[in-house]
């Protein structure tokens, strides 16, 4: 009896084991990982449009093989933003655009995830820009997965999506830059 006690505990522990295995849990390599952005530049009479990305990013992804278990969680530092031009970029960072000393960060905290096909997920969750929260979904692509140079397990995902600035309250100088600013996220992680 005390056999089959401790074979019941043991393949109690090897079962749980195994499904708190089934997820991997990746960290965001910043420096293999990147937030573009442009927006037309209105005063211009919109003839360019203005790019720029942000230098610093972190975070988690959850992969399990059920899309509805794995989750991203993705803080990213706004006082980090580059256009190449210091004074535009200074302007970016003040009231008129992210004021980043009251918001300084942009946050996206996943609600769910579905797949829609080969290496394609449906993604939605809660961005937080400029101190406003927006559920938005967006259409997210696995690019690859392997070992890097170092030998570690790596995974990447992209996507480019187009938010309303003006949804996240920042309503100035729409005569200047456009309304609409558009994404592109593509992120490295590392298995822990």
């Amino acid at each position: 009896m005390v056999r089959l006690l401790w074979a019941f505990i043991l393949a109690t522990i090897t079962m749980a084991g195994a499904i708190a295995a089934a997820s991997d849990q990746y960290e965001v390599d910043p420096v293999h990982s990147f937030v573009i952005f442009r927006c037309k530049n209105l005063g211009q009479a919109g003839a360019v449009f203005i790019y720029g990305r942000f230098n610093e990013i972190k975070g988690t992804i959850v992969v399990d093989k059920d899309p509805a278990k794995s989750s991203v969680d993705i803080t990213i530092n706004a006082n980090s933003i580059d256009t190449g031009v210091p004074d535009r970029d200074n302007h970016l960072k003040s009231p008129d655009f992210l004021n980043v000393k009251q918001f300084p960060t942009i946050t996206f905290k996943s609600r769910k995830v579905q797949a829609v096909g080969k290496n394609r997920y449906r993604v939605t969750g809660d961005l937080t820009l400029h101190g406003v929260t927006r559920t938005i979904t967006v259409t997210v692509e696995k690019v690859g997965e392997g070992k890097n140079f170092k030998g570690m397990q790596v995974i990447g995902f992209q996507t480019t999506f187009t938010i309303k600035r003006s949804d996240f309250g920042m309503k100035a100088l729409l005569n200047v830059a456009d309304d609409e600013v558009t994404l592109t996220v593509a992120i490295m992680g590392i298995k822990k």
